[in-house]
């Protein structure tokens, strides 16, 4: 009995170190998080606030001169969908961030891809805007403290 219980001790102060520097590792890759642009000479057309008085963590963008909507990094398509107004709506997930783009004419992905930073996601016409949600796995995130856009 004394040999199994010195093995599970052992076991566990080995585990300890484990978590902790797999932990650490995590938050580093969390700070790291960086999105390249999204469109290309866009300019910010978010709403300051909701309707009820609240900021919203969200980032609306438009571009006079850019039709092609971009992934903001290397991820992976979870869902492509058709919204209430007509436009689609890409969902897709790099670690445990999930990004949400929405008012796209025309998509050019599928579920399941893998997309690379800058790789085209849709197309819209000139003007038309795109917004962008960002969630750290549930918890609304703000966009705009990620996107790395040559300003």
């Amino acid at each position: 009995m004394k040999q199994f219980s010195l093995l599970l001790l052992v076991a566990a102060l080995t585990a300890v170190p484990f978590t902790s520097s797999a932990q650490k590792g995590r938050k580093q890759v969390k700070d790291s998080l960086s999105l390249s642009c999204i469109l290309l000479n866009a300019k910010d057309i978010t709403p300051k606030k909701r309707e009820d008085g609240m900021e919203e963590l969200k980032l609306v963008l438009s571009s006079d001169t850019d039709t092609t909507v971009r992934a903001g990094m290397d991820a992976v398509i979870s869902k492509v969908q058709r919204t209430q107004e007509g436009k689609w709506e890409v969902v897709y997930y790099h670690q445990d961030y999930w990004f949400w783009m929405s008012g796209i004419s025309k998509v050019t992905v599928r579920p399941n891809q893998k997309v690379k930073a800058g790789d085209a996601i849709g197309i819209n016409e000139p003007g038309e805007p795109v917004e962008l949600l960002v969630y750290d796995f549930e918890t609304p995130v703000d966009p705009k403290k990620y996107l790395k856009c040559g300003k």
